[in-house]
């Protein structure tokens, strides 16, 4: 569950305390500025709460007295996967994008002769009439555009990525020559 969003906010005196202010919210704004004043009268006036007393704010505190605590920049907590990973992963999205390009190929090219068919100046058949009404034969014309296209822009990276596994998989040898025994 991922966590809720909060702003963070201190002022010049808590900054010095190292204390700080967090609020529910997503962006700084007066409510969040009213929320954060709130939560600071609020541990001013608990006896059990000693990082702060009514004398914490000898001038008074205001809604721009508050700073906005920038939170840190994230970081990536995953090491970086070696490149033959992400060269594999490549190779495995390809076979998933060719095998749905030739299934939508199979189903595509059987509307061939009724494509033909409008631009030729002949009238169609009722067969002819019936396919390019029927709601599938769009939908199966855009599924296949649709896998093409995305088989075509995906290439280049496939190639980069077989330039990188090929080495690790050479033709000819055997598992033996890198000492794995069935």
């Amino acid at each position: 569950m991922p966590n809720k969003a909060t702003v963070k906010y201190t002022t010049k005196d808590l900054k010095e305390l190292g204390l700080f202010v967090e609020v529910s919210g997503r962006t700084d704004n007066d409510k969040n500025r009213k929320k954060a004043l709130e939560e600071i009268q609020r541990r001013m006036d608990d006896p059990e709460d000693a990082s702060l007393n009514e004398n914490s704010f000898a001038d008074g505190l205001t809604l721009d007295d508050l700073i906005v605590v920038e939170p840190p920049p994230e970081e990536k907590s995953e090491v970086e996967e070696p490149e033959i990973i992400g060269a594999v992963k490549a190779i495995a999205n390809l076979a998933s994008l060719r095998v749905t390009l030739e299934e939508a190929y199979k189903q595509a090219i059987d509307l061939r002769p009724v494509i033909e068919a409008l631009f030729a100046p002949e009238p169609l058949t009722p067969e002819q009439i019936e396919k390019a009404t029927d709601k599938n034969f769009a939908k199966t014309l855009m599924k296949f555009a649709e896998a093409k296209a995305a088989r075509d822009k995906f290439l280049p990276t496939a190639e980069e990525a077989w330039e990188i596994l090929a080495p690790a998989l050479p033709k000819g040898e055997t598992k033996e020559d890198y000492g794995l025994d069935e």
